[in-house]
């Protein structure tokens, strides 16, 4: 049986693709739905899918791998065949082209577009069989579809807020939590631990911030913690939608969209990522679209546009790029930004140099 090597990356887009995180696909993309994505944000069928998931193939190697009934596929490091592929198609992608239909810019200053255009315009289209379980950093965070259904039975969930992010939590997150929690039953908070742009914040560090605001502060029969293993595409208002369909497949019923999601320097606008979940009718999920908190010195907490007259553009901006800035300076975020100790747990990763992905860790 031929081989194919491919990066640990792949490796968990095809567990995603094998467990129904990626739910309603089931095989790295062919050329007609691999299109249909990129253009309209729809499979073949017509189920919404804004952000096409397919499998490289060097470009010397399409000759090699043509006419194939199953493929094994191999992670550098790891023993024996992670997973087979019982391939239907080679084709050619236009990187470029369509990177400016996904992110809504080529610009290859954008770290998504970045990504994109290092890889092989070869794609090969096929079903995965996993053979072994992905390796995770965190394994009792790492819910499968499956288990976070049953967890949410088992809690008498019916109402579940899912919450996206890349950050760990300061006072603007958990403003937006505890909104979805009054509405909800409970909430599942799903930081994203895959592949980052090197300034980002390392996994470590994010699930270590999550795990004191689950331990410390949130009641356990309203929050649930688990972690989303897939790279970041800082594709904004399309991964915002590709967002919401993996937490509608983990059995979430709401979904937390608030200002500039998945959203990356200027690229996108503040609410365009709402503006576009608004245009699907049939994701199978609601949308909890609310506005962006900031901390208002005049209020005296955290608040928003919506309940205070005082502007965003008048305060300090609660972000976790200013969490970022903060931090990477050796400062404590202040108390009303940031719980402190969230931020000690971060300041303890940072004398380890593991805070930020870039960092030695």
């Amino acid at each position: 049986m031929s081989q194919l090597t491919i990066s640990f990356e792949q490796w968990l887009e095809v567990s995603n693709i094998c467990d129904g995180t990626f739910a309603p696909i089931t095989t790295f993309l062919g050329s007609k739905d691999y299109q249909s994505v990129v253009s309209e944000m729809r499979l073949q069928d017509g189920s919404p899918f804004p952000i096409p998931i397919t499998l490289d193939l060097p470009q010397d190697k399409r000759s090699s791998f043509e006419n194939l009934n199953s493929i094994e596929l191999h992670v550098e490091g790891h023993s024996g065949a992670i997973a087979t592929l019982t391939p239907t198609e080679i084709f050619e992608v236009s990187p470029q082209n369509d990177a400016k239909k996904v992110f809504g810019t080529d610009d290859s200053s954008h770290p998504g577009v970045a990504k994109e255009l290092s890889r092989s315009p070869l794609r090969i289209a096929g079903k995965p069989e996993l053979l072994q379980t992905v390796p995770q950093l965190f394994p009792d965070l790492a819910l499968t579809p499956s288990q976070t259904n049953s967890a949410f039975e088992k809690r008498s969930w019916k109402k579940i807020a899912g919450f996206q992010t890349r950050n760990p939590p300061h006072r603007a997150h958990e403003y937006l939590q505890r909104v979805a929690m009054e509405l909800c039953d409970g909430i599942f908070l799903q930081p994203l631990i895959g592949w980052k742009k090197p300034d980002d914040f390392a996994p470590r560090a994010v699930v270590a911030g999550y795990q004191v605001l689950t331990e410390q502060f949130y009641p356990k029969e309203h929050a649930l913690l688990g972690t989303l293993t897939t790279p970041m595409r800082y594709a904004g208002p399309r991964e915002a939608v590709f967002h919401a369909i993996i937490r509608r497949n983990h059995g979430c019923t709401h979904f937390i969209v608030g200002r500039d999601h998945a959203g990356v320097g200027g690229f996108y606008g503040k609410y365009e990522a709402q503006e576009l979940c608004a245009t699907f009718n049939d994701l199978g999920i609601e949308i909890l679209a609310l506005s962006g908190p900031y901390y208002c010195a005049h209020t005296g907490g955290i608040a928003t546009e919506k309940t205070t007259r005082y502007s965003e553009d008048e305060q300090e901006q609660v972000s976790g790029t200013r969490m970022r800035q903060l931090l990477s300076e050796g400062h404590r975020p202040p108390a009303e930004f940031m719980r402190t100790e969230v931020a000690d747990a971060l300041i303890e990763l940072s004398k380890r140099g593991e805070l930020f992905v870039g960092d030695r860790s």
